[in-house]
């Protein structure tokens, strides 16, 4: 049996959220910037349910998901990442960003080291925490049965797994990266995804 973590259910496999998402209020004045970063699809949630003139700024993101959104809210997305993990998305935004007042919206814990790159190049950037997450709790019986594949999304969702759940030696994690692999249980069987999008660790689980 196939389990996913994630806040969106698929079709064929257990859809198991681990974590509830906490918005918070935004009220920094957005006509400074020329520019957003965008990292994950809820910080693209965070400024839509509180500044609609992020829309006018020119959008930068990381990963199909992310951008796809933007464009579904009727953002201004220039420039999607071919790269899959933050540090490197960072650095391919230097020259993009030059001489532009970049704001970044985020995480309150946050696993890649963006704003310090960016700041280290001497990017005008500021960032502002506009979302946290926090694990939700579920009872023993709602463990994954043995040998289930789980699919985890994020550093997060094994977090909150663990916070959760005793991890079973005959479980197979697929993680969507190697920032998400990295918190996994050094004893884990884990396959690591070579792209990160929830289709293609589904594919993954499928085909083991």
């Amino acid at each position: 049996m196939i389990y996913l973590f994630s806040d969106k259910a698929y079709e064929g496999v257990v859809h198991l959220p681990l974590f509830e998402i906490a918005f918070d209020p935004i009220s920094i004045n957005l006509e400074t910037f020329d520019a957003i970063i965008f990292t994950s699809k809820n910080s693209v949630k965070a400024l839509e349910k509180s500044n609609a003139l992020w829309k006018e700024k020119e959008a930068y993101a990381i990963g199909e998901g992310t951008a796809s959104y933007i464009k579904h809210c009727g953002g201004n997305l220039v420039f999607t990442s071919q790269e899959s993990y933050g540090d490197s998305f960072a650095r391919t935004l230097i020259s993009l960003l030059d001489a532009k007042k970049v704001f970044f919206p985020r995480a309150k814990e946050v696993v890649s080291p963006i704003f310090e790159i960016l700041h280290g190049a001497n990017i005008a950037i500021q960032q502002h925490v506009v979302y946290e997450t926090h694990c939700k709790h579920y009872p023993a019986s709602s463990a994954p049965l043995q040998g289930a594949k789980l699919i985890f999304t994020s550093p997060s969702t094994v977090n909150c797994f663990l916070e959760n759940f005793s991890w079973d030696e005959s479980y197979t994690a697929i993680a969507i990266g190697k920032k998400t692999a990295a918190v996994l249980p050094s004893s884990a069987k884990m396959i690591i995804s070579s792209i990160q999008s929830i289709e293609h660790c589904i594919t993954l689980a499928k085909a083991l």
